[in-house]
């Protein structure tokens, strides 16, 4: 059951969808894939709107390439990240295995590219770029965000690529910096380490819960967990659920993070559609991210 206070959030959602089923980016804008997964997850996570959650699906479905892709736009094939975001939206409903298996095997062909690195390249940059996770475009390097939803999907199929989520695995810890956490995919640069933000760090958190055990990310979950990341934004709040959730940290304070970060449209505007859904989910999943494929995540 819905809770009160996330039931306007869920309404204003609603008034996004149009009438194939695709949801706007924004209210009076133009859909998008993107837009229509996380709305999709977002009401399936709530329990609400059933019709509309498969109708959001089937107009993802209509959007999918014959090759398996989900472009953000039509005209750029390339841009095929929405494809992991469709899968994960089409995974509790067997209705749609069809299309979900096509998306699996496109993102199972098309890993992040990767070489080993020449002697030069050491000052530059510190991360082990021969490891393979997922990108942002098809054919550019792997980043810790599109590597972890691939994870995330993939790892719910019935036949999962056990051997590329593993160097998936391995990239995400290569990634992970000294003191914990993850940004966009870097650790050093120049010689510098970089710092971490908690949006990355949630979802490497999420996509590692179940694979890899606390231990060695305790450093990442103590930065997460800390009040330097307890920001009332909605990706960085949504994500910090989900990222403590996959180790069973996500209190009730930390969903009510994201309920704050709602409740700022007053203060800020209307979120655009992939904010608001993500931390809607979050806050009806209370943090389990497993919640948003039927639970179908709980095993590796």
């Amino acid at each position: 059951m819905v809770s009160q206070a996330l039931a306007p959030h869920i309404e204003a959602l609603l008034r996004r969808a149009g009438p194939d089923g695709a949801f706007a980016v924004a209210e009076g804008s133009a859909p998008r894939p993107d837009a229509t997964a996380w709305a999709a997850m977002a009401l399936f996570a709530a329990g609400v709107a059933g019709e509309k959650v498969t109708a959001a699906r089937t107009a993802l479905a209509a959007a999918q390439l014959a090759d398996g892709r989900v472009p953000v736009l039509p005209g750029r094939p390339e841009a095929a990240w929405p494809t992991t975001l469709a899968l994960l939206a089409w995974l509790p409903d067997s209705a749609f295995a069809a299309p979900a298996a096509r998306a699996a095997a496109w993102l199972a062909a098309h890993p992040g590219s990767h070489w080993v690195r020449r002697a030069e390249e050491t000052a530059v940059v510190a991360h082990d770029t021969n490891l393979r996770g997922w990108a942002w475009i098809d054919g550019t390097h792997s980043w810790v965000e599109p590597t972890s939803l691939a994870m995330l999907a993939l790892s719910a199929m019935a036949a999962p690529p056990r051997e590329a989520l593993d160097e998936a695995v391995r990239l995400l810890l290569d990634r992970q910096l000294p003191d914990g956490g993850w940004n966009y995919g870097n650790t050093r640069v120049f010689r510098n380490t970089l710092l971490p933000v908690p949006e990355s760090t949630g979802h490497a958190l999420a996509a590692l819960g179940g694979r890899v055990g606390p231990t060695a990310v305790a450093a990442s979950l103590h930065y997460l967990a800390g009040p330097q990341c307890a920001v009332p934004t909605p990706l960085a709040a949504a994500w910090r659920a989900f990222g403590l959730g996959a180790y069973g940290l996500a209190t009730p304070a930390v969903t009510a993070g994201c309920l704050l970060a709602l409740g700022r449209q007053d203060r800020y505007g209307p979120y655009d559609t992939p904010l608001l859904a993500q931390a809607i989910a979050a806050v009806a999943a209370s943090g389990r991210f497993a919640a948003l494929l039927g639970d179908r995540h709980d095993q590796p």
